[in-house]
């Protein structure tokens, strides 16, 4: 059994897929409060965030973001094309493949996105239970699997 220097009560080690089953519930339990906290702070539906969301990260081809969004090529299709007639993103053909389409944020797109971000109340209530060293503690996890998924 293992424990954290937080005072926190013993957490017994789990494997890998608990840990993703975990993970996974509370993210997909705080959905509908996450959605309507969003709707709150900016104004576009939340499929658009989402996609905005992704290629904040990095731009992406459009057939990508379909296939991370789990949408099919027709609904990204209409999304993208949304977030180009907002001025958030642009979608250009793709350098390597011209057939290809590549979908980059835009400044007004970043705004949007750290707006969300930067606002406090966008958060579930669950997190005030971190403090500021564990919610940098983490999104350094976080960010740890996000590279190694992408990799």
């Amino acid at each position: 059994m293992s424990t954290t220097d937080t005072g926190a009560a013993p957490v017994r080690s789990q494997t890998a897929t608990e840990v993703w089953f975990t993970m996974n519930s509370l993210v997909r339990d705080q959905a509908k409060q996450s959605r309507t906290r969003i709707s709150e702070v900016i104004d576009i539906p939340f499929s658009r965030f989402r996609a905005l969301r992704r290629v904040a990260v990095r731009p992406m081809t459009q057939r990508d973001l379909a296939e991370r969004m789990g949408v099919d090529a027709s609904a990204m299709s209409g999304i993208v094309d949304d977030l180009v007639a907002r001025g958030l993103v642009t979608r250009e053909a793709d350098a390597d493949d011209g057939r290809r389409k590549r979908v980059t944020i835009t400044d007004d797109g970043r705004r949007v996105v750290d707006e969300v971000t930067e606002n406090p109340a966008t958060a579930p209530d669950m997190f005030a239970a971190l403090d500021e060293s564990q919610l940098r503690q983490l999104a350094g996890l976080l960010e740890l699997l996000r590279e190694a998924e992408e990799s």
